[in-house]
């Protein structure tokens, strides 16, 4: 196990964007990169970060873990099988409203919380592990490593507990949506989401400082919560992208890691919609890193990682005891954000 990796999710970081003039020494200079698509049955569709970070966290399809989205499990096989033959006519925008998302919804099934997902993710095969806001992992399950929840959990929850005031202490969570007087987003957001993300980026840096990790899996959300709320070519988009390269090269100096490896769940492209502006693009994912990971799918990722660390991916399943409250506090955050 003597190698040590850094993963670190760029969350909605996009081909397109990427292959343009942006400044961005560290991710530049990586020597392997390219396109990772969602699993097969999301490559024509707008694929959800709760199914897109669970499959890269587990290496498991869909109709494994059974999250579809952030507000629905599958539970009915059969139906959603079936409405996927003729889904992709619905139209994504029908006069603002996200047709095809809204007619899925209504045959998915609760809304999941880490507890619904069985299965091992990545860190839980390896020692000394850091797993840092990865969405859809509240509550938090034990490792011999630490675990800091991501979205939408309702409060920052930590593994193990006895570190969870002194993350509290350092990082107060995602920020939420504020509005102006005319319903429109305040700037003052925007200034939020830089300054959480300077509060993650110290915090994994401090947690580093307190133990010896062999492996870190790290998201950072900002360019995702920016995109959704901003026009194109709106000036904090460069400024998002240059803050997670200058990050990055950050944790890189910590930690020292012996490869890095980035993720994007998926990319972006301006299509305004309801509370959105810019809309998740299943074709514009990204991975990129300092070997050649040769990744396609983000059924890819968790078995390469592994081989990296010479473990097989043996029996998937982790059946942990965890206890989800303020369900009503999920929710909530799911809704300021647009989901619900």
């Amino acid at each position: 196990m003597g190698k040590s990796l850094l993963v670190v999710g760029w969350d909605a970081a996009t081909r397109a964007h990427l292959s343009g003039d942006l400044d961005l020494p560290f991710f530049n200079s990586l020597s392997a990169s390219d396109t990772l698509l969602p699993e097969p049955i999301w490559q024509n569709r707008e694929v959800d970060s709760g199914t897109a970070w669970t499959t890269i966290t587990t290496g498991l399809s869909m109709w494994d873990h059974r999250v579809a989205t952030l507000t629905g499990m599958v539970e009915h096989p059969n139906v959603l099988r079936a409405f996927s033959k003729f889904d992709t006519l619905i139209p994504r925008n029908l006069f603002g409203v996200p047709a095809r998302i809204w007619a899925r919804k209504h045959i998915l099934g609760k809304q999941p919380t880490n507890d619904d997902i069985r299965y091992k993710r990545v860190w839980h095969y390896l020692p000394n592990s850091l797993s840092f806001a990865v969405p859809l992992t509240y509550p938090p399950k034990p490792t011999d490593g630490v675990t800091v929840s991501g979205f939408p959990s309702p409060s920052v929850t930590v593994q193990p507990d006895q570190l969870e005031k002194a993350v509290q202490q350092r990082y107060d969570g995602e920020p939420r949506r504020t509005h102006d007087s005319n319903g429109g987003f305040d700037e003052s957001y925007t200034e939020d989401l830089f300054s959480v993300h300077k509060q993650e980026v110290e915090t994994v840096c401090w947690l580093d400082g307190q133990t010896e990790f062999q492996f870190y899996f790290v998201v950072f959300t900002l360019l995702d919560r920016l995109l959704h709320v901003v026009d194109r070519g709106d000036e904090d988009i460069e400024r998002a992208y240059k803050r997670l390269d200058t990050s990055t090269r950050t944790l890189i100096d910590q930690i020292d890691p012996d490869d890095v490896l980035i993720l994007s769940d998926h990319g972006m492209r301006y299509a305004p919609r309801g509370k959105w502006r810019h809309i998740h693009d299943e074709k514009q994912g990204i991975w990129a890193g300092t070997t050649d990971f040769g990744l396609e799918t983000h059924l890819d990722v968790t078995p390469t990682i592994l081989d990296y660390y010479g473990v097989s991916m043996d029996d998937p399943t982790y059946d942990a005891e965890t206890v989800v409250e303020n369900t009503d506090e999920i929710e909530d955050r799911l809704s300021n954000l647009g989901y619900l």
